[in-house]
């Protein structure tokens, strides 16, 4: 009965090793695909935060360049810039609002 019983036992001890290694290897593997989603992921945002930026540049530029040509040009006068800039930070409506748009995630 002992004899019998053997091979059943080593069977055993050699398969639960082996067992955990494959879920430990395909518990791996996954985290490792997780992982390179994230990082495409990231490096999209990334991305669309160096457009943003740039487009950001540019419209301050163009704002510069604009109140140059009206201070340049007689149109307006320092005073007339803040005015007006006053009332545009005033009035404008915020782009992003939690309770209209939601979560940003």
């Amino acid at each position: 009965m002992v004899s019998s019983m053997l091979p059943f036992a080593l069977g055993v001890l050699f398969a639960v090793p082996v067992t955990l290694a494959v879920v430990a290897l395909r518990s791996w593997r996954l985290r490792d695909a997780e992982a390179a989603g994230m990082a495409e992921q990231v490096r999209g945002m990334a991305a669309r935060l160096e457009v943003v930026e740039t487009e950001a540049t540019r419209s301050a530029l163009r704002i510069d360049a604009a109140e140059t040509v009206l201070l340049e040009k007689g149109v307006a006068d320092e005073e007339d810039l803040e005015e007006a800039r006053r009332y545009f930070e005033q009035n404008a409506s915020p782009r992003y609002d939690r309770d209209r748009d939601g979560s940003l995630h």
